[in-house]
């Protein structure tokens, strides 16, 4: 019997494989964790083998996944740089990216990669940090910026919504009584100020207990069980577990991910990337 594997199953599977994390992949490859895991059910049946190993923790490899995930990414590979080669159009110059630390960390990687490929002669220059900040230097320090913003701002081209949830170790069952220890960004940032906003509403005390520049470190003091944080549900770091409205804390605003365009500004360089970011960054179930 002939069997025909879906590319995207092959990517769902490597992406899973490197990051260990169902929500992780989910959040790299723009898909909700319920269609990973349905891509990943109908990968082992067309191969007849067990994949991936399961656990609250993380996500492993079983032997046959091992020997598999070598064949995947170079099908993979070869697949994108394909369509890379034969839809690009000859481009060149420079262009300067601010972006936010998470997905600068987690979505982008894949994607910049695959732009450089079908571009080789643009010269790209990244940068991470808050949207704040990225969008106070637009125009001046960079071509575009890749920004979190409250939902319904009617700034940019939005591309995505992202649920903002209050989080918490894996292992930790309850919110715990008295002053709420969080881990937040340093401020300006928004969803310090959406937190600490939403907590003083609703009558509940707080102290800060470890503020930082790094999402990394913000959600890593959460997930070692010492504080409560604010993430965006897509791109939460594992062993967080992320609280709904039974958990007792108040709502927090929805936020969206839009691209800012530098007003004239917009060489051919920069259109190229700004419709590739656009096409790979829109919204898909």
């Amino acid at each position: 019997m002939l069997r025909n594997i879906d590319v995207d199953l092959l990517r769902a599977f490597v992406t899973i494989a490197e990051l260990r994390s169902f929500t992780r992949a989910g959040a790299a490859l723009l898909r909700t964790q319920s269609t990973v895991s349905t891509q990943i059910r109908r990968l082992e049946d067309l191969v007849g083998q067990s994949l991936l190993q399961r656990s609250p923790q993380e996500v492993s490899l079983t032997g046959a996944g091992e020997q598999f995930l070598g064949y995947a990414r170079r099908i993979v590979a070869l697949h994108d740089e394909a369509l890379d080669v034969v839809n690009a159009r000859r481009v060149s110059g420079a262009v300067r990216l601010g972006v936010m630390d998470d997905y600068a960390t987690l979505v982008l990687p894949g994607i910049l990669a695959r732009f450089a490929r079908a571009h080789p002669d643009v010269e790209l220059e990244v940068t991470t940090g808050f949207t704040r900040d990225l969008l106070n230097d637009l125009g001046e320090e960079f071509d575009m910026v890749l920004a979190t913003q409250r939902a319904g701002d009617g700034r940019g081209q939005v591309l995505r919504r992202e649920p903002t949830c209050w989080a918490a170790a894996e292992q930790e069952p309850v919110v715990p009584e008295g002053p709420l220890p969080l881990a937040l960004l340093k401020a300006p940032n928004m969803f310090r100020e959406w937190a600490l906003t939403a907590l003083g509403q609703a009558g509940r005390s707080w102290r800060i207990l470890f503020s930082s520049t790094s999402i990394g470190a913000v959600e890593a003091v959460a997930a070692s069980g010492a504080a409560l944080t604010v993430v965006k549900q897509g791109t939460a770091r594992a062993g967080l577990r992320l609280l709904d409205s039974d958990s007792g804390l108040p709502p927090l605003p929805a936020s969206e991910i839009a691209l800012h365009l530098a007003p004239g500004r917009q060489g051919a360089a920069s259109a190229a990337l700004s419709a590739f970011l656009g096409e790979a960054l829109q919204e898909r179930e």
